[in-house]
């Protein structure tokens, strides 16, 4: 089963700056291409006439987001796009350490798990692991999950010193995803001091209708919350196995507080 947004068109909000979002559009199917691209094969993609795809990808070669071969006039990823993932390497390095056990949380439960990362007041969905599960839910890594709806979001947003949570929460634009969404702070704040107190954050089908989530928050040495992990469940499935949803979390919790340990060390 996949995640309802993962797919590649998404609505743009209102505001955009569509000529921005082509170019970005262009960037990432280039980087996301097993080979390298020609003018045509952009013409093509984006049934663009050849003249402004050609401006598009001159401009992003200028910039450095982009590398043309001179010879076979292809198009393939830039230095400065290496140099954005250099400035990441110590993100991408706490994802990679984490992924093993994310894999193992699947196995021990047979359900998707993620991670979401705390980055710039947002956490960003940064993997995931499948399980062996007949039915198992993809997510699109790269998404903002929505820290009032998302259990990554509530998990990582009830740990936070109270004067930046609150700065968090008062900044929040609440749009209402499913009929179970949480639609203003003060029902916020209630969820998030419950989710203090048991130690865990659910989901129950605020992000997507029929969809569980429980996350639980780790923590980096500075004891507030770096990340979180959590396991997405089809809610009717879970719901209709007695147990199964207090194995989940009896699951989630002993793998956070391992993955919290080895942060500390």
């Amino acid at each position: 089963m996949d995640n309802p947004n993962s797919g590649n068109e998404v609505e743009s909000p209102a505001g955009h700056i569509q000529s921005l979002e082509k170019g970005l559009r262009i960037l990432d199917e280039i980087i996301e291409a097993p080979a390298p691209l020609k003018l045509s094969d952009i013409v093509r993609r984006f049934n663009m006439d050849r003249a402004s795809a050609f401006r598009f990808l001159q401009t992003l070669e200028h910039r450095g987001f982009l590398r043309k071969d001179a010879t076979t006039k292809e198009y393939d990823v830039g230095g400065r796009i290496y140099y954005w993932a250099s400035r990441l390497r110590e993100k991408t390095r706490l994802i990679d350490s984490f992924h093993d056990q994310l894999q193992r949380l699947a196995g021990i439960t047979q359900q998707t798990t993620h991670l979401g990362l705390f980055v710039n007041d947002r956490v960003l969905l940064a993997d995931f692991a499948l399980s062996d599960s007949i039915i198992s839910i993809r997510h699109c890594i790269g998404v903002l999950e929505p820290l009032y709806s998302s259990a990554v979001g509530k998990a990582v947003l009830a740990f936070l010193p109270q004067e930046r949570r609150e700065t968090l929460i008062n900044n929040i634009d609440f749009v209402r995803l499913t009929g179970s969404t949480i639609m203003n702070a003060d029902a916020l704040r209630i969820d998030l001091a419950v989710t203090r107190e048991r130690g865990y954050a659910i989901d129950a089908n605020e992000t997507h209708e029929g969809l569980t989530c429980v996350a639980r928050p780790i923590f980096g040495k500075d004891k507030l919350p770096v990340a979180s992990i959590g396991i997405t469940c089809v809610t009717a499935l879970v719901s209709a196995e007695p147990g199964r949803f207090e194995h989940l979390i009896h699951s989630i919790q002993a793998m956070g507080n391992e993955i919290t340990t080895n942060l500390a060390v």
